[in-house]
């Protein structure tokens, strides 16, 4: 029952709010005029960090659990917060970061990791197992869950992450005046 409680709540609390989070970044992006300010690098930090959440994500539907697969999703979930901090970095000063972006910020860092804990806490057993278990097996059998969760994951936070590269990439981040005077304000 608790293991029921538990998925449900990753599939149908974390997940989405993650996918809302995403929204309201790719949101804040879009007022903030990513394009004209920091550019594609940042959105390079963005498709970096969307692919190492996959690889954890395809690792949780698609290999029987383990220590090693489990290390891997823990490894690629670290990955997505140093990405992050990394992209923060780049981009304070070269563009405006509202609170608002901030607090959504806060929420995108932190729902994988309480995810992979709570992934944890589910499969503890086959974790427990340490490195006795196939290293890299598929999980059988596939299931179409699994297979819509990676689709439903690459549509929704892919399409707009892309869409954000191509547009800063075409403007190759030339200032305009709403992103000099976003910085005027800021100073």
């Amino acid at each position: 029952m608790i293991a029921s409680a538990l998925e449900n709540l990753l599939l149908w609390g974390i997940y989405p709010l993650w996918l809302l989070a995403g929204a309201g970044d790719y949101l804040c992006h879009r007022v903030t005029d990513i394009e004209h300010s920091s550019g594609s690098h940042e959105s390079w930090y963005h498709v970096l960090q969307l692919l190492v959440l996959l690889v954890a994500l395809a690792v949780a539907m698609l290999l029987e659990m383990n220590a090693m697969t489990f290390g891997v999703m823990v490894a690629m979930v670290s990955a997505h917060s140093v990405l992050a901090h990394m992209d923060v970095s780049y981009t304070d000063g070269r563009r405006y970061i509202s609170p608002l972006e901030q607090h959504i910020h806060g929420f995108m860092n932190v729902l994988p990791l309480v995810a992979v804990a709570m992934f944890g806490v589910l499969h503890w057993d086959e974790i427990g197992t340490g490195f006795d278990a196939p290293i890299l097996s598929l999980a059988s059998p596939l299931t179409l869950p699994s297979v819509l969760l990676l689709a439903s994951f690459a549509v929704l936070a892919g399409i707009p992450i892309l869409e954000e590269l191509m547009r800063t990439r075409r403007h190759r981040a030339k200032p305009s005046r709403r992103h000099q005077a976003g910085l005027a304000t800021i100073k």
